[in-house]
């Protein structure tokens, strides 16, 4: 977005506009957003940056409307009780994104299960001050949905060869080890980027690339390539993945560093990472009951929750994998105020415990000093 100036007449307009919702609300009257968004002088702006698709899933959009999301959104919080939302950022062209109507305002599906809201007026933190008033620095905030426009963010999301999204091989940060939140987790849950009509067809162009590259350099080939990793390509993001995974099959196999194991020879285990996902802790548990799957219940406002723990320390919860015990709660109860690792029970030789009692045996709180 560094560079992203609005045209001098349609900045004029809108500056009238947001002086009179400044009017408004000192007034404690009704705002009105006009849709400035919306008119081809900054819409168009928007789109030469990446094309006619959404900067969330990167679906195309064709003969539908394409809208214009604040990323931080401009009227309400969700979630967040008297916050006005951040109004003093509704006509700044740094807080649009183009987005397809699924990943705005809802409508993806899980196998003919409607995903939830989608993202809406949905921006959550993972840590930091949020800015309420026109005054305070958005920087302080860190945002929990990954920002398709920020130069970091795009690279947490990876993809396996089945067409998911998934968190890529990036360590987690400090503030998502710290909440026991992975920002590409909970982002690929609100926008549903794994909409089960969208991951077939996002395995299907894997596929291809993956074929097409084992042809070798032949120009014809590689121009077919080419155009299904350009940036402005439909979920172009996987393309390039799935390139980058044949490549380096046809690699030579390089030796193991030493580094990857500790000197006895036993991978590595990183303690702080069990705070997020189950990872670590997978090697505590029976393989064999984990190939079956391990049954994980939990129960929210008098109703039970059933899910299951995989051999890939993922939670299976209505047909989707989920990396996090937090984010699969989310899932199934639908409730944004939840920690999963509170919340899933699992029995082990007939000993029924939290998630949270399970890894606290195996990883124990030092004692402080």
């Amino acid at each position: 977005m560094k560079g992203l100036i609005a045209p001098p007449a349609w900045a004029a307009k809108t500056r009238l506009t947001l002086d009179a919702i400044r009017a408004a609300m000192l007034a404690n009257t009704e705002r009105v957003f006009t849709a400035h968004w919306t008119e081809d002088a900054v819409r168009d702006l928007l789109l030469e940056l990446a094309g006619y698709k959404c900067w969330y899933c990167e679906t195309l959009i064709l003969r539908a409307d394409v809208n214009v999301d604040h990323f931080r959104p401009k009227s309400e919080v969700l979630d967040v009780p008297d916050h006005p939302g951040y109004w003093w950022l509704a006509y700044d062209v740094s807080n649009y994104r183009i987005a397809c109507k699924h990943c705005n305002s809802g409508g993806a599906r899980y196998d003919g299960v409607r995903a939830g809201r989608a993202k809406g007026s949905q921006f959550p933190l993972l840590a930091g001050t949020r800015a309420r008033t026109s005054g305070d620095d958005v920087k302080h905030e860190q945002p929990l949905l990954l920002d398709p426009a920020h130069e970091d963010d795009p690279a947490l999301i990876g993809f396996d060869t089945a067409g998911y999204a998934r968190r890529s091989n990036a360590p987690y940060s400090p503030a998502e080890t710290q909440s026991g939140l992975c920002r590409a987790s909970e982002t690929i849950r609100i926008l549903a980027l794994n909409d089960s009509r969208l991951v077939p067809l996002r395995s299907r162009l894997m596929q291809e690339v993956s074929v097409l590259a084992r042809f070798g350099d032949a120009p014809d080939i590689q121009q077919l390539i080419d155009a299904k990793v350009e940036p402005r390509a439909q979920w172009s993001s996987a393309a390039a993945m799935a390139l980058a995974l044949q490549r380096a099959c046809d690699q030579p196999t390089a030796a193991p560093t030493p580094s990857a194991t500790t000197p006895g020879g036993t991978p590595d285990v990183d303690p702080t990472r069990s705070t997020v996902d189950l990872q670590d802790l997978l090697e505590h548990l029976d393989p064999d009951d984990l190939k079956t799957g391990i049954t994980l219940t939990g129960r929210h406002e008098k109703k039970m929750y059933h899910a299951v723990l995989n051999d890939e320390g993922q939670i299976n919860v209505l047909g989707r994998p989920w990396p996090t015990p937090t984010t699969a709660a989310k899932v199934a109860t639908g409730s944004n105020k939840i920690d999963g690792w509170d919340f899933w029970q699992l029995t082990i030789a007939g000993v029924e415990q939290t998630l949270a009692e399970f890894r606290a045996t195996h990883f124990p709180r030092a004692a402080p000093t």
